[in-house]
């Protein structure tokens, strides 16, 4: 993250029971209830609000590029593939002249 020229790396993003936020980066620390402590604290409550939407955003934008990026690389099930030779097959079919029921003529040879 780059406020002015200043930049902050390691936030986590967090999905928790609120939704989902930014959390800072932290540190071991033995001390403290959770074992860690943060290095770096947002005081501004409106900056958090925002830095909390544009990082779900972002989020969600980075979840749907590797959804895509895995469909796109994901090889076409066999089911699916069948499916798709039998619309070419039917679409081929109606395309050619139907037979004709007529009886065959015999050759007088």
């Amino acid at each position: 993250m780059k406020i002015g020229g200043v930049v902050i790396d390691d936030f986590k993003v967090v999905d928790g029971r609120n939704g989902m936020f930014l959390s800072p980066p932290s540190k071991e620390a033995p001390g403290t209830r959770s074992g860690y402590r943060s290095t770096t604290r947002v005081l501004d409550r409106g900056l958090q609000e925002r830095l909390d939407a544009l990082t779900a955003d972002a989020y969600a934008q980075a979840v749907e590029k590797l959804v895509a990026r895995a469909q796109a690389l994901r090889p076409t099930p066999i089911r699916e593939q069948l499916a798709e030779a039998a619309k070419g097959a039917e679409k081929h079919n109606a395309s050619r002249p139907a037979p004709t029921r007529e009886k065959e003529g015999h050759d007088d040879r």
